[in-house]
């Protein structure tokens, strides 16, 4: 039974209510009516309203935070550098990566001035693909990804591209770069297939910080004089090797045979820093760009744009000897490979091996030609099917490229071993 509150009813308070009769004076209160002490005070209310929404700001803050983290990740950028697979070229064939060698499609490499012969296979420069230099940023989220990638490194910004250096400044650095690489693989090729005897570092063009120190365009540098001690320069390792023990701002005079007269040229070495050189650059630069030539009449002519750095010195060399040797050197094999290359045929070490060599892989070469001192970044990273063969000279990938045109190739040098 449900207890009513008192009404007007004359039968009194114990008498019957009437269940049809309206609500009203007189008539039955709503059984579920609560009584009018158990309405909340504005006070009250006001309390409630203030803890729910403490609880509501509680739940939402930490999602909001999360959100902001999560959205500067993506978008703020960082001082790394993302280092993954890049694009391969043939440099046998043209300059369409599908080797579809159209009726506007470039050669690779361009050889004139001697008897040249077909060649088939694959001699394939490897590259490295960057993100992180100015011009294309990187987030967290980007680093986050690729150190879960296998094909991916991530390294300091500093070492590839100091921020001191604009877009414009890196890639005509690493254009500067791969000129000079082209010029230096001619000049060891010629040497190597036997075609040339002398070598000649030809003045290029020069800095800003040494445009008034009285370089002319075509003068070939001959001579170093530091301090009284004047050296005779025959080749660019030789050059380097110099420059490495001298500090920077080195007062030095430069000899140079202009129009054959020789001239001399003094300036100021400049930091490795000052002309956009790799952070672990040694000693000092002058400050000049050199064109490495011999004393041929045969050139070569390179078809790629867009593309810097001097790592595919020894993959050119290659090419270029294949295409003054009569058959093919590769006997139809797909090789791949990376490596500077100095006049005297020494391949030197680059960076990112490891992206190269999966990029070769997914480009479907089953070899790949290392620099002896990259071996310790190759062992245990080799793509699966492929071979890695270590090589230290120009006279030692020409002959491991044929032996693997042959199929003899059990006594190859390995990484493994060279390790």
């Amino acid at each position: 039974m449900t207890d009513l509150l008192p009404t007007d009813n004359p039968e009194g308070p114990s008498g019957p209510s009437d269940p049809s009769g309206p609500d009203g004076p007189g008539g039955p209160e709503r059984p579920d009516a609560p009584p009018p002490s158990s309405l909340p005070s504005p006070a009250a209310s006001a309390d409630s309203r203030r803890r729910r929404l403490w609880r509501a700001a509680r739940i939402a803050l930490p999602v909001l935070l999360a959100v902001a983290v999560v959205v500067a990740a993506a978008t703020v950028p960082v001082d790394y550098v993302i280092e993954s697979p890049g694009p391969t070229w043939n440099v046998l064939g043209t300059v369409d990566q599908d080797g579809s060698g159209g009726a506007d499609a470039a050669q690779v490499i361009t050889v004139s001035g001697a008897q040249t012969y077909p060649a088939e296979g694959a001699l394939r420069m490897t590259t490295v693909a960057v993100r992180g230099c100015p011009g294309y940023p990187v987030t967290l989220l980007d680093v986050l990804g690729a150190w879960f990638d296998t094909n991916e490194s991530v390294i300091d910004r500093e070492l590839v591209c100091p921020e001191t250096m604009s877009a414009e400044e890196v890639e005509e650095a690493n254009q500067s770069l791969m000129n000079s690489s082209q010029s230096t693989a001619v000049a060891a090729a010629l040497l190597e297939a036997g075609l040339a005897d002398t070598v000649v570092l030809e003045i290029r063009g020069v800095t800003d910080a040494q445009a008034g120190a009285g370089f002319v365009p075509g003068d070939v540098l001959t001579a170093l004089t530091v301090d009284g001690e004047r050296t005779e320069i025959t080749g660019y390792p030789q050059l380097r090797a110099l420059m490495t023990t001298l500090a920077p701002g080195t007062r030095v005079t430069v000899t140079v045979e202009r129009d054959g007269t020789p001239t001399d040229v003094v300036l100021t070495t400049l930091s490795p820093q000052e002309v956009g050189a790799p952070e672990d650059t040694e000693g000092s630069l002058l400050g000049i760009t050199l064109t490495v030539r011999v004393n041929s009449d045969v050139d070569a002519q390179f078809g790629l744009e867009a593309v810097g750095g001097p790592s595919a010195g020894s993959m050119f060399a290659l090419g270029i000897i294949d295409a003054l040797t009569p058959g093919s050197l590769t006997g139809g094999q797909d090789i791949a490979g990376t490596g500077t290359i100095s006049t005297d045929g020494s391949i030197g070490p680059i960076g990112g091996i490891q992206q190269k060599m999966a990029g070769a892989a997914q480009a479907g070469s089953s070899w790949f030609l290392a620099p002896v001192d990259n071996c310790s970044e190759v062992v245990g990273h080799e793509p699966e099917g492929m071979t890695v063969v270590a090589v230290s000279t120009l006279h030692e990938a020409v002959e491991a490229v044929e032996v693997i045109a042959s199929g003899q190739t059990d006594a190859l040098p390995s990484c493994q071993a060279a390790n």
